[in-house]
């Protein structure tokens, strides 16, 4: 049997995948082409709609789909949830790959994307088998390569909409909508006037922000990076930080911020994945996942010229079975680390040089990522999300690290993930992807209370359906009176609590 050797390709968000598609942010694309099938001299037909057995399916119910809109869809490939999105709008999509067969009709529900890569014809496929209504569907995915499959699963497959009794907002308004000149919102920070707002590829923008409720927010600068993703950023007196997943992380002078100037001395810089990023007092702390999953940690005492203090590898964690840090907040001298299979990490950091693992809480099927800790009723709280199907957030006592128990949770349906949270006393505020934005009393951290929300993901918004990790992705809270989010499609948002 001849032998071929596949190359990964790395997509918008710069997360490199693996053998079953499986992305770090739980985002799928056709990521590895299967090898061409030599063995066998008549060519397979794997993927095409008599190869899958649909004597045992519900035609009935599948004659009800309404096969329209934009569909989350998980995939289980073994034990392992892959998170994607069907696009059947006019420009229709199977995981972002351009749909080319469509069976919907007389109980069939079959759908296929074909795409070409490295000489090698490739195709993905899911076939419906029940429906448990008009807009969720199960059934069976399929890639093939050559006509041979070569990846098998199953699927579940939901239609976005609004949440059942849900009208836009509650307790919230929207007090301004900026959409940003081109990419997607990531995050955003806001100091001294100005909110940052990283676009992942198309770099970052700045507004001014300092008449919020007066007038719209004013997009005075923007930064392009060259082959780049950028995530984070974080402002420390006239100094901009930008997490990178090409440089580690990327300083520019701020000081007038209609005209930032990129720091080029990089002589105290590790070229390492840059992903997130947190400044505590003089310390700044960058997660990253590759090429060591480790979080480094400088002084920035000296904001244009970071010393590096340690590089802090949680040593029981296994960088191949995805165990490697993505966010984390600091506390008090202690780091609560978003460390996605591998759980939550809280390390001692009062002494940075040496930072010393206190304990960790992971959990079946784990995808931490997102993170938040305070104080609360006399208790160390730490709020942990899980990404893709199923996310929910947890209330995690972490007072005693070496024996962290689960008191409380948020969980709103499986198929919207929780992308971003920042807590501000016993409120904690949630980036909900499609969900928007949900404000959380959780004064009793074992049974957290929404109490307010703004539902701001549509259908009709440019670019919808492209992604799973689409709608909300950050909120920060700086204390002005005003809440800034990101939307990926809608750019920055502005609140206020009602």
């Amino acid at each position: 049997m001849n032998q071929c050797f596949c190359r990964a390709r790395v997509n918008r968000y710069g997360w490199r995948m693996n053998r079953l598609l499986v992305v770090m942010a739980g985002m799928l694309l056709p990521a590895f082409v299967g090898c061409a099938n030599t063995d066998d001299a008549e060519p397979k037909r794997e993927c095409e709609p008599e190869a899958f057995d649909v004597s045992a399916c519900d035609a009935a119910a599948l004659a009800s789909v309404k096969a329209e809109g934009i569909w989350n869809a998980n995939i289980v490939l073994g034990s392992v949830d892959t998170p994607g999105t069907v696009r059947l709008l006019p420009e229709s999509l199977l995981f972002d790959t351009p749909l080319t067969e469509r069976r919907v009709e007389e109980g069939t529900f079959f759908l296929a994307g074909d795409y070409a890569n490295g000489g090698v014809s490739s195709r993905l496929v899911i076939s419906g088998c029940q429906a448990s209504s008009p807009e969720r569907v199960t059934g069976v995915f399929r890639r093939c390569s050559n006509g041979a499959a070569d990846l098998s699963g199953d699927f579940e497959a939901v239609r976005v909409k609004r949440m059942a009794g849900e009208q836009e907002a509650q307790g919230v308004e929207l007090v301004s909508e900026t959409p940003l000149p081109r990419g997607s919102a990531a995050d955003v920070f806001v100091a001294g006037g100005h909110a940052y707002v990283t676009a992942l590829n198309e770099g970052l923008f700045i507004y001014d922000v300092s008449k919020t409720g007066e007038r719209p927010p004013e997009k005075v600068a923007e930064l392009t990076p060259s082959n780049d993703v950028w995530y984070r950023a974080w402002v420390k007196g006239q100094t901009l930080y930008v997490s990178s997943y090409r440089e580690g992380v990327v300083l520019y002078d701020v000081s007038n911020p209609k005209a930032p100037k990129r720091i080029t001395d990089t002589s105290w810089r590790q070229t390492v994945q840059g992903w997130g990023l947190f400044v505590d007092q003089d310390r700044l702390y960058l997660m990253s996942p590759a090429p060591r999953a480790e979080v480094l940690i400088y002084d920035i005492q000296v904001p244009t010229k970071p010393s590096l203090q340690a590089r802090y590898y949680e040593e029981k964690s296994v960088m191949a079975n995805g165990e490697t840090p993505v966010e984390g907040v600091v506390v008090n001298d202690r780091l609560y680390l978003g460390h996605w299979r591998y759980g939550l990490v809280v390390a001692d950091v009062s002494k940075p040089t040496k930072p010393v693992t206190l304990g960790r809480y992971g959990y079946d099927k784990a995808t931490s990522r997102p993170v938040a800790a305070g104080l609360i009723d006399g208790r160390m709280i730490a709020f942990e999300a899980s990404e893709g199907w199923n996310s929910r957030v947890r209330a995690l006592n972490v007072t005693d690290p070496a024996h962290i128990e689960q008191v409380g949770q948020f969980q709103l349906r499986p198929e919207s993930t929780v992308s971003a949270m920042t807590l501000v006393g016993t409120k904690l505020y949630v980036a909900h992807a499609q969900d928007g934005l949900r404000i959380l009393d959780v004064s009793n951290p074992s049974t957290p209370k929404q109490q307010a929300y703004y539902n701001t993901w549509r259908e009709s918004d440019p670019g919808r359906g492209r992604a799973f990790l689409e709608g909300l992705s950050g909120v920060k809270v700086p204390g002005d009176g005003y809440l800034y989010a990101a939307e990926t499609s809608r750019g920055l948002l502005v609140f206020r609590e009602q």
